[in-house]
């Protein structure tokens, strides 16, 4: 009973200690709904989950095989990495981007490096095969391009023949110009099998200007229109990113503004639209602590019932295990079956299963008082093993020879029986127990 109250003491407490750290939030990454410090959004998460019209949940599902997204749904990927901004696919299977063609909200705020991005988006094998082949591509036209000489690069006073000069450089254009095409269609191929680029299915960039001077509170921002029937809220969040969008489709409307640029930008698709921001920090707990915006936070949601926060951007995914799949396939009984066998396993070890008795409780049945399971030589050998060390035990049995009745008429070649009892003490490996037993035989049968 001590040994199940230390191990169930024992259990508890590390449960204990990764709840205490998970409660934390800090092993999530920033702007995750789990992460409870002031750079997550579990607070925002929480805010809307008390609303009891909305339906709140979050998605541990890779998103291009995510499941349950309606026409009422908004999808929210709260920081996401700027540098991998520009790999977000859009293909045609998509079920983000159908539910956002049946009328579906997607809203996707941008981590601008203020903060360090510790877990990236995770990618298929597919998707990393071909982003490590064009990864190959650039590089080798990168080195083309160092190794390439430039003429005169030799020396200013080296001659160099006109013709060959022209020929030179003719040859490196057509170089380059084949790499350009190869990248082309490679890119081309890339999109027929992974989709295009959100950038390039949406028509926006991502801008941001070389040296900026940022006020300490962040810029100010200023109103802009909507695609959707509700206005633009009237008190924004206060700008912290350097980033703006230069949309190079008319569907786009400017929500938010930093001077003449836009920092939110929104667009219908379908039946439904979407909305970038190129910032994430008014999410943020901080944020909502110091002084938050519920006018903005309830425009992003565009009046969608079912709130989706998506986690699978900071690398939170949802991993298979056989506690799940005795879950999914209602598999119990086999679980409490295993626990059943462990438990009998165990009573039959420290238990007989056959009725016991006083003799056999003391380990002697019968009158001769014959040992439990062991026969005469057994019970005399285990007994020997147990009281008589290996090293005197051959002149154990010599002093027990010598007192017995039998041994009388032999007690005069004692003498030669020590010597070879000493030897076989001075020498145990070379003249090991049985030689000295045999000698010892030898001896008395001369006798």
């Amino acid at each position: 009973m001590g040994l199940v109250l230390l191990g169930a003491l024992l259990v508890a407490g590390f449960f204990g200690v990764l709840e205490k750290r998970f409660a934390e939030g800090g092993i999530y990454p920033y702007y995750a709904s789990f992460r409870s410090d002031p750079l997550g959004t579990s607070v925002f998460y929480e805010s809307l989950d008390r609303i009891e019209s909305l339906s709140v949940n979050r998605n541990l599902t890779d998103l291009n095989a995510v499941q349950g997204l309606d026409e009422d749904s908004v999808i929210l990927l709260l920081g996401y990495p700027r540098d991998g901004f520009e790999e977000i696919r859009a293909p045609e299977s998509s079920p983000v981007m159908k539910a956002v063609e049946a009328g579906a909200r997607l809203v996707i705020t941008m981590n601008p490096e203020l903060v360090p991005e510790r877990f990236q988006p995770g990618v298929s094998d597919v998707e990393d095969d071909w982003i490590e082949r064009r990864r190959r591509i650039r590089e080798e036209r990168a080195a083309r391009r160092v190794s390439t000489p430039k003429p005169g690069a030799a020396g200013e006073d080296a001659p160099v023949a006109p013709e060959k000069e022209t020929k030179d450089v003719g040859g490196e254009s057509n170089d380059e110009e084949e790499k350009e095409t190869e990248e082309a269609e490679f890119e081309k191929q890339m999109e027929e099998v992974l989709g295009p680029p959100l950038t390039k299915k949406l028509g926006f960039e991502i801008t941001s200007s070389d040296s900026f001077d940022r006020p300490a509170e962040g810029w100010e921002t200023r109103a802009g229109e909507s695609v959707t029937t509700s206005n633009v809220p009237a008190e924004l969040p206060q700008w912290r990113s350097q980033y703006r969008f230069e949309t190079k489709d008319p569907a786009w409307m400017a929500v938010v503004l930093v001077g003449e640029d836009p920092v939110v930008i929104e667009r219908p698709f379908g039946k439904g639209s979407v909305v970038l921001a190129s910032d994430s920090y008014f999410a943020s707990n901080e944020s909502l602590h110091l002084g938050a915006e519920p006018e903005f936070l309830l425009w992003l949601i565009g009046g969608e019932s079912n709130v989706i926060f998506d986690e699978t951007i900071h690398g939170s995914v949802e991993t298979g295990g056989a506690m799940k799949l005795i879950r999914r396939y209602r598999a119990h009984g086999i679980f409490f079956g295993l626990i059943a066998f462990l438990a009998l396993w165990a009573w039959r070890s420290a238990v007989p299963l056959v009725p016991g008795s006083e003799d056999q409780e003391r380990g002697l049945v019968g009158e001769g008082g014959a040992v439990m399971g062991e026969g005469t030589g057994s019970g005399l050998i285990r007994l020997l093993r147990r009281s008589v060390p290996s090293s005197s035990l051959l002149s154990q049995c010599v002093e027990v020879w010598t007192q017995s009745r039998a041994a009388g008429a032999a007690t005069p070649g004692r003498e030669k029986i020590d010597q070879i009892l000493a030897r076989h003490r001075r020498e145990p490996k070379q003249f090991g127990i049985v030689e000295a037993y045999r000698g010892i035989v030898e001896l008395l049968r001369k006798r």
